[in-house]
């Protein structure tokens, strides 16, 4: 798996798996912009239309602190992502990758 893919992942499974809190942070990313990319990664009807690079999900992964977010790669906690989808979604926000 792709460096990139695994950091999306993990993100978002991480996100999934706290509580969803205004102001409160992972890695400079709220709870709520790490939610807000959840359905574009499920493995259960992800949705597929074109993601908005300047909407929620996208802000918030441009916010990313991803040195942070790599000491989260092995976490436990990545049922229900979609790792194909996952390794496209910060090209699809117009982001450059990132790497562990």
């Amino acid at each position: 798996m792709e460096p990139n893919t695994k950091l999306v992942v993990i993100t978002l499974v991480l996100a999934l798996t706290l509580t969803a809190a205004t102001g409160q942070n992972l890695c400079g990313m709220t709870f709520a912009g790490l939610y807000s990319c959840q359905p574009y990664v499920q493995t259960k009807n992800p949705l597929t239309t074109p993601i908005d690079p300047k909407g929620p999900c996208c802000t918030a992964l441009s916010k990313a602190n991803f040195h942070c977010l790599c000491e989260h790669k092995d976490s436990p906690f990545v049922s229900g992502i979609d790792f194909h989808l996952a390794e496209k979604l910060p090209e699809k926000c117009g982001l450059p990758a990132a790497t562990c």
